[in-house]
């Protein structure tokens, strides 16, 4: 059955996930009136601008139970990366560099009302990228945090900055970021390590990985069998909600409910704090 309130299919039957994708300015609400009354919930992006918030929304929930729609991590080149980094085939990662946003950056329908989005860009789309360094990288923390974010009527449209991540092996590796909807960026994070580099695209479809050497060889990382799958935002997407499922089914953490869920709210409380 369909409903128009929340109320009412509350009130019919318990769900046993629920999937959340309204604007940022109702979630709280939702999630006061589905307490104890479902065991898991899908809650797209963006999520909370609090650490407070986040540790309020998932307090209840199993950690497996409980994720966030940061749908790139499933992306294949994500995913090939993540066992680069994990598996130490290139070393140590010395630097990351996030950029994203153009000129053409539109904030369109309620996102325009920073009443109802919550935040600008970063908050909208950003937080994918911070969230994907944050996975790849294995960060188990972030310290040392600087930004500085020019607003237009209570929304980010430009923010830089960096911060420290501390990954497993207690490795640290400097980030820094740039979001611009005035001005163009490079649309790309480049991991680098000692002796080449990779830059991965977020939102580029059937991209492939990029590993450029220090005396400027070029190799292109693809699997010719399945073309580096998931690789578009329809299948990352359906790879995600299928990880997400079988964590919940088999009462595992994996990797769409693993802590750096919280540290990337981290990064955005810090970055939205005035």
């Amino acid at each position: 059955p369909f409903y128009d309130e929340l109320d009412e299919a509350l009130n019919f039957d318990y769900p046993e996930i629920v999937l959340i994708t309204t604007p940022y300015n109702t979630r709280s609400d939702i999630f006061k009136k589905i307490k104890n009354k479902v065991k898991g919930v899908y809650c797209e992006k963006p999520f909370a601008l609090s650490s407070k918030e986040h540790l309020d929304y998932v307090d209840g929930y199993e950690k497996y139970a409980f994720t966030i729609g940061y749908q790139r991590r499933s992306l294949g080149n994500v995913q090939i990366l993540r066992n680069i980094v994990s598996n130490n085939l290139f070393g140590r990662i010395k630097e990351i560099s996030i950029q994203f946003g153009d000129l053409h950056y539109s904030f369109g329908t309620f996102r325009a009302n920073s009443n109802i989005a919550g935040g600008g860009i970063l908050f909208e789309s950003g937080s994918h990228w911070i969230d994907t360094a944050l996975f790849l990288s294995n960060a188990v923390k972030i310290e040392n945090f600087n930004s500085k974010v020019k607003y237009v009527d209570d929304l980010d449209v430009h923010g830089e900055g960096g911060f420290d991540i501390y990954n497993l092996d207690s490795e640290i590796i400097n980030c820094n970021f740039k979001f611009s909807s005035i001005e163009n960026t490079s649309n790309k994070i480049i991991i680098k390590f000692e002796s080449c580099y990779i830059e991965l695209y977020l939102y580029e479809d059937n991209s492939n990985l990029i590993i450029k050497t220090k005396d400027k060889k070029k190799f292109t990382l693809n699997d010719y069998n399945m073309n580096n799958y998931p690789n578009d935002s329809i299948s990352q997407g359906a790879s995600y909600w299928e990880n997400f499922l079988k964590s919940y089914k088999e009462k595992k953490i994996s990797y769409s409910t693993n802590d750096t869920l919280l540290l990337t709210t981290k990064i955005i409380e810090l970055y939205y704090a005035k």
